[in-house]
């Protein structure tokens, strides 16, 4: 033993007699304490620091009487050395007593709280009354002694920490997040690892102890690879973290941290695929199990295990049929424990009639997915490789996730329902509108040929017959128009030409056929530009057709062409008709089988925007101040995304 390290070690046990003394007196009361009142308590107190103040101002001053002879500390009779020894011999007899006493007055179902922490009381009073003792008998103190009392305090003060810390003695609440405790273990893990070999190295340093050098490497290389391996395997991991949340946290999970988790995993699942993978990524990372299967289906057509594999275990269980038992008993209870020992009759039953189900695929709990009142899938999960079992924490957390998975997997299936109700709608509409185009055709056609036999030899019956022809011809090809339109193959063939003199051309064509509309063409010079001449043609007739159906006879439209700033021309067409109703602008009126005209069929509109978008342009309506709308039409004058042809 070094001369240096006697005066701090004797300092600090008179200190830790002080402390232990204290101690001793606020353990529960189990007879009529001596200082009841608060004032005297507190009197005491003040004393005790006095006291302390006093003894430590006297042994930094005075140096006690002591000799080493072979590293043996020799302790003279009635000097400080010995009279500090009876002073904590005192004090650990009187927290041994209340100890004691504590103990006996405890009642037998409380007395496992405490267990851990009588055992630390009492090894620490035991270990310095037996140490205390010796040095007042002998007048000796050795090394060894020390040594012995160092591994005694130290396992007496984790018992006392694991007591406090695992059944909250303090009657404290101390919430420290589950993410801060599980990042924190291997930097901890690590410097436990450092603080102990600084303490085998300061205790060799102090008391002339070898170590072996081959041992000595030896410790340091298995510490390390001890750290490596918890740092690396995650099922060590799993490990630390179901003791963590079993043993110092009042509940096994952090519900809202799971939530979130959940939920940010979901986002962007639009199918039921991508539910299920959350639902999967979610219970792998939060629950002690590999073994999770999923199923998905309806009370009507039954289950199916998703992602099921060609194994022979999976392939017979991957389906469950709706009229199965295991259905019918989920849909009265939030669960089925397989590996329960007490339950009830009817639990029993699905356990012996399901015996292979479920030790075949491995699986320990079922959990339904239900959403109000409909089961929409199941949950089947293996046991805790930890070897613990479920418990209501497990319960808890999958009743919100599976509350959660429900709910979208039944917002993405009401989805893909809508979705193909208006796919369905929508090709019934187109129907009917090709239907009767063809039957407006073939309507022609069918007078046609009645007349033929009696006028064929007529020659202006020929040329009405030839005309009528050609215009179901051109119908026809109306029809395949459509269609191609709105499967969406739309190719625009750009081709340079002049705009406004496109625009004039197709103008007189259209007044030659409609006598009751009149066109003006508004267009200072050439502008030439790259597009597709035939959907310019087209976009220009759906729009005067529907100012001409708007309106009534003597109805006006006037077209202005200007060039804007850029490569970008601006084409207006400004009618005099009603205009357009408010409730369908600005976008509204260019959806499909949308319209406000009483024989309108909602095409029309909407096949211009597809055409004008195909064209890299922009189309806007609005109403004209007094009567009449206003269709605005922005076009690059450059080449067009799109094919090109000669």
């Amino acid at each position: 033993m070094q001369s240096h390290l006697v005066v701090p070690l004797f300092f600090s046990e008179i200190v830790f007699g002080l402390t232990w003394i204290g101690l001793a007196y606020n353990l529960p009361n189990v007879v009529e304490p001596l200082f009841k009142k608060a004032t005297l308590y507190f009197l005491t107190l003040i004393v005790a620091i006095i006291s302390v103040s006093c003894i430590g101002t006297y042994w930094l001053h005075s140096r006690p009487a002591y000799k080493i002879v072979d590293y043996n500390l020799i302790l003279p009779y009635h000097g400080q050395l010995y009279f500090s020894s009876l002073f904590v011999l005192i004090a650990v007899l009187v927290m041994a007593w209340r100890v004691e006493a504590f103990w006996r007055m405890l009642p037998l179902k409380d007395r496992w709280l405490y267990k851990y922490l009588v055992i630390g009381f009492l090894l620490i009073s035991g270990s310095l009354g037996w140490s205390t003792s010796f040095r007042i008998a002998y007048l000796d103190l050795t090394g060894d002694h020390l040594l012995l009392m160092s591994i005694f305090l130290l396992t007496a003060w984790l018992l006392i920490a694991y007591a406090v810390i695992r059944n909250r003695l303090l009657n404290r609440k101390i919430f420290v997040s589950r993410k801060v405790v599980y990042s924190t273990i291997a930097p901890i893990t690590f410097a436990c690892y450092l603080i102990t070999l600084g303490i085998i190295s300061l205790m060799m340093r102090s008391f002339g102890w070898s170590l072996h050098f081959i041992l000595q490497w030896l410790l340091i290389i298995a510490g390390l690879l001890l750290i490596a391996v918890f740092a690396l395997s995650s099922r060590v991991r799993a490990h630390v973290k179901y003791f963590i949340s079993t043993h110092f946290y009042v509940n096994k999970y952090e519900y809202r941290d799971e939530w979130l988790a959940f939920s940010n995993l979901l986002q962007g699942k639009l199918t039921e695929t991508g539910v299920v993978d959350a639902l999967r990524q979610i219970l792998h990372d939060s629950l002690y199990t590999d073994t999770i299967k999923i199923w998905l289906g309806d009370a009507k057509a039954g289950f199916r295990l998703t992602g099921a594999q060609d194994g022979q275990e999976d392939a017979a269980f991957s389906k469950i049929l709706a009229n199965d038992p295991l259905i019918a008993y989920l849909k009265n209870t939030p669960y089925l424990d397989c590996k329960a020992h007490i339950a009830d009759s009817a639990c029993q039953h699905i356990l012996s009639e399901k015996n292979d189900f479920f030790s075949d695929l491995g699986l320990a709990l079922i959990v339904p997915l239900t959403i109000g009142g409909q089961c929409v899938g199941l949950i089947g999960l293996g046991p805790e490789y930890t070897g613990g079992k479920y418990g209501p924490d497990d319960f808890d957390l999958l009743a919100a996730l599976g509350s959660q998975a429900a709910s979208a997997l039944f917002a993405v299936r009401t989805a893909e329902e809508l979705a193909h109700v208006r796919e369905q709608s929508a090709w019934e509409t187109l129907s009917a509108f090709v239907l009767h185009d063809i039957k407006n055709a073939a309507t022609m056609l069918s007078l046609v040929k009645e007349n033929a036999p009696r006028h064929i030899h007529n020659p202006e019956f020929q040329k009405d017959m030839l005309v009528s022809v050609d215009d179901a011809l051109k119908r026809m090809a109306k029809v395949q128009a459509r269609l191609n339109t709105l499967k969406g193959e739309i190719a625009p063939v750009v081709k340079e030409l002049d705009i406004c003199r496109l625009l004039r051309n197709c103008s007189q064509n259209l007044a030659k056929k409609l006598p009751d509309l009149t066109i003006d063409v508004q267009c200072q010079h050439e502008i030439q530009i790259h597009t597709d001449p035939e959907f310019i043609a087209i976009i220009l007739e759906n729009l005067v057709l529907n100012s001409l159906e708007a309106g009534s006879s003597g109805t006006r439209l006037q077209i202005k062409i200007e060039e804007m700033q850029g490569q970008d021309f601006l084409v207006q067409f400004i009618d005099n008709g009603p205009g357009i109703p408010l409730d369908m602008l600005p976008d509204r009126l260019f959806e499909p089988f949308i319209t406000g005209k009483p024989k309108g069929s909602g095409i029309g509109l909407w096949q211009v925007k597809r055409l004008v978008e195909s064209l890299c342009g922009k189309i806007e309506a609005q109403n004209v101040e007094g009567r009449g709308a206003r269709f605005l039409l922005r076009l690059p004058a450059g080449r067009t995304k799109s094919n090109t042809g000669n």
